[in-house]
């Protein structure tokens, strides 16, 4: 059913009944890549069929593969859809969402709708899109997804795309939704990082723990009864990608919001922002670890040490009682997605495992929470 407003409509949920689903689909069981962890299965309307099933680099790109190119058959009664399957190895782990909106871009579609789900292996999203090719204004229905290959020590990310010609997006709409909403991976790890985790555990000021990716390289520049304070680096070779900076504070009920950020904008001068005099943070509400009892962020554009433009990102919050806070040095995103998206990533990954002991990473996709 069309929304309101003359906006497309974005179906959430299955309508079709089971005996309408067997006459009308499909299942396609793909197994042609050389790496098992990309075999999947996928829902498709009977008109729609293979065309193209080996991996095969898109033009452009310098490591986006297609494998699977699905189309209806000449002389089909519905009108002509496409399904897409396409991938790209990481081993830095990343949002899978972020990676889906930086791959869009990279295409040229426009997002008309998105919805984020998150979980414990990071941030995924279903998106709408549309593009205008050859006078034809394509509508696409798109979700991402991303599995560990054991194989390999890395993982993949994965773009599932059906799209139609927009004038026949109504009608379609629902079949578009099957194809990705039904979209498994075969051999799923449950393992939806790109990489190992390790563990940093501190007893003093106060007892805290969490998780990092393997990448960071870990160091402990003090540890008192006033503070805690580690150092994480990016690194590749000689070249630095980013740096993360935590600081835990002693539990004292005097200290408040206001107090934290002067603190901030203090540590940051003392890092060679001499130009920051202050810090505006917002409330941040979608918070995964439900220990935290207070979150707030904000970002800053400033200059490197080459004089290069980057991104300081700071998170402060409360746990237990006690305040923390963390200072993110990353490239902007446009100039380098990867180590930015990295970055971010990292700095989810300690805020969902702080002091979160119960926390499992076995998870499944598009789950609400």
């Amino acid at each position: 059913m069309r929304e309101s407003n003359n906006k497309p409509s974005i179906p959430r949920a299955v309508t079709y009944s089971f005996e309408y689903q067997k006459e009308h689909f499909w299942r396609c069981r793909y197994t042609s890549s050389e790496v098992t962890s990309l075999y999947y299965k996928i829902l498709l309307p009977l008109d729609v069929k293979p065309v193209s099933i080996k991996p095969e680099l898109i033009a452009g790109t310098n490591n986006l593969y297609a494998i699977g190119c699905y189309q209806t058959i000449s002389g089909a009664k519905y009108p002509f859809t496409e399904v897409d399957v396409v991938y790209e190895h990481i081993n830095n782990d990343i949002d899978a969402s972020d990676w889906g909106e930086y791959i869009l871009d990279l295409l040229g579609e426009e997002i008309l709708y998105c919805k984020y789900y998150y979980s414990v292996s990071g941030r995924y999203a279903d998106f709408l899109t549309k593009k205008d090719i050859d006078n034809e204004t394509i509508t696409s229905r798109i979700r991402v997804f991303k599995n560990y290959d054991f194989e390999n020590n890395r993982a993949n990310v994965i773009m599932v795309k059906a799209c139609c010609n927009w004038k026949d997006y109504e009608s379609l709409a629902e079949d578009l939704f099957h194809c990705v909403n039904f979209f498994t991976l075969i051999n799923d790890s449950k393992w939806h990082l790109a990489e190992e985790l390790k563990s940093i555990n501190l007893d003093v000021p106060a007892n805290h723990s969490f998780y990092y990716p393997a990448s960071w390289l870990y160091s402990e520049r003090y540890n008192n009864e006033k503070m805690s304070y580690y150092s994480l680096s990016l690194k590749e070779e000689s070249n630095v990608h980013g740096i993360i900076d935590g600081y835990f504070l002693y539990h004292d009920a005097a200290i408040n919001k206001e107090q934290v950020c002067k603190l901030i904008v203090s540590q940051l001068k003392e890092n060679n922002h001499i130009e920051i005099d202050e810090i505006s943070l917002r409330e941040r509400k979608d918070i995964f670890n439900k220990n935290i009892t207070e979150l707030l962020t904000g970002e800053l554009k400033v200059k490197n040490a080459r004089n290069g433009e980057g991104v300081l990102v700071v998170f402060a919050g409360k746990i237990q009682e006690s305040w923390f806070y963390i200072i993110g040095s990353f490239a902007l995103q446009k100039q380098h997605f990867g180590s930015w998206a990295a970055g971010k990533r990292a700095i989810d990954i300690i805020l969902n495992s702080l002091n979160n002991y119960d926390l499992e990473y076995e998870d499944q996709f598009y789950i609400e929470h």
